[in-house]
């Protein structure tokens, strides 16, 4: 054998050696906050893609609200939180959290709604004057909720307002203790299969300010040492778009089953948020592209601003701190 060979044979040899040693990390598990939602999420987690794309089994954790997400992150106990509201976000970027905006879920327009019950009379803002309204605090639908409040010349004096996650508003509901709630799907479609009826409020509250999504945070210390498990997992998300867009029907099936409810009524609660896909998040009027914050860093900053206004958090930082925490890295690598 030649010199010349030798070394061709060495080199082939190492070759699974350097392959160990440049293989990308993996967790062991990951543990992952989630809320109950009639959207593509459901998909990725019902049929295992989002494991899949992690490389590694999930700890799931089902949330009543953003602020709990938020919680768990200080605890480190949550790695990945899906779909938690802007306002905990920014709120949590506030409040100098350790974790990163990865991707968004949505804009979430009718989906979070004000339900009314039927005997409470409720026809117009001024009627919820004395009316016992639940929401889950720290969540997108109290931002909401506040600001229809502001809106219409009301403060919270003028309601009894009731901090309650989805199912404890639904067993109040049922048991005639509420008058109105401000929630997202599938308990604001059981509250109307219940007898509630919608009271219409997002779109002038999205024409006031009071913008409201839902986006993907990634505990910053999980980022930086599983960079691939955040591109894989957005992947997977990305998949579960493509599946709603492209076959409603079995995508409406797979929400039902994980939601607890009729794929009727999956099918029309999935076509009330607008799902931003992972390309157009990272357009200048979303995300933006890495480095580059888009417009919505502008949108957490003004969300921030009201919490301080509301003495939910005690100060908010410039704008460029919003955007600093829009890390579009990843997202790019998924759509590459």
């Amino acid at each position: 054998m030649t010199l010349l060979t030798r070394r061709a044979a060495l080199a082939v040899a190492a070759l699974p050696l350097f392959a160990a040693h440049t293989r990308a990390r993996t967790p062991d598990k990951v543990n992952l906050g989630f809320f109950t939602e009639a959207k593509p999420t459901m998909i990725a987690k019902g049929e295992g893609w989002f494991a899949a794309g992690l490389g590694a089994p999930i700890n799931w954790t089902e949330f009543g609200s953003g602020a709990e997400i938020n919680t768990a992150m200080i605890a480190g106990s949550c790695d990945i939180g899906l779909a938690i509201g802007s306002v905990a976000t920014a709120a949590g970027i506030a409040q100098g959290l350790p974790y990163q905006v990865v991707g968004m879920v949505d804009n979430i327009g009718p989906a979070e709604e004000m339900t009314v019950r039927a005997a409470a009379n409720i026809r117009t803002a001024a009627d919820f004057k004395g009316k016992k309204l639940a929401t889950p605090f720290g969540s997108t639908s109290h931002f909401r909720t506040l600001g229809f409040l502001k809106t219409n010349g009301l403060t919270q004096r003028d309601v009894t307002l009731l901090d309650m996650k989805p199912a404890a508003i639904l067993a109040a509901w049922s048991k005639g203790e509420i008058d109105a709630a401000y929630v997202w799907s599938p308990a604001k479609s059981k509250l109307r299969e219940a007898g509630g009826t919608g009271f219409r409020t997002w779109d002038t509250l999205d024409k006031a300010g009071y913008v409201v999504s839902d986006m993907i945070i990634v505990r910053n210390a999980f980022a930086a040492e599983y960079p691939d498990a955040v591109v894989g997992f957005l992947k997977a998300y990305g998949r579960a778009l493509t599946m709603w867009e492209t076959q409603p029907e079995a995508a409406a099936r797979i929400v039902a089953a994980q939601a607890g409810i009729s794929p009727e009524v999956a099918m029309a609660d999935l076509k009330e948020p607008d799902f931003v896909g992972l390309r157009k998040q990272l357009e200048p009027d979303w995300l933006g592209a890495p480095g580059q914050p888009g417009k919505f860093a502008a949108v957490l900053k003004g969300t921030a601003d009201f919490l301080v206004e509301q003495r939910s958090i005690r100060s908010a930082p410039g704008v460029e701190a919003f955007g600093k925490a829009l890390n579009t890295r990843y997202l790019a690598q998924a759509v590459a």
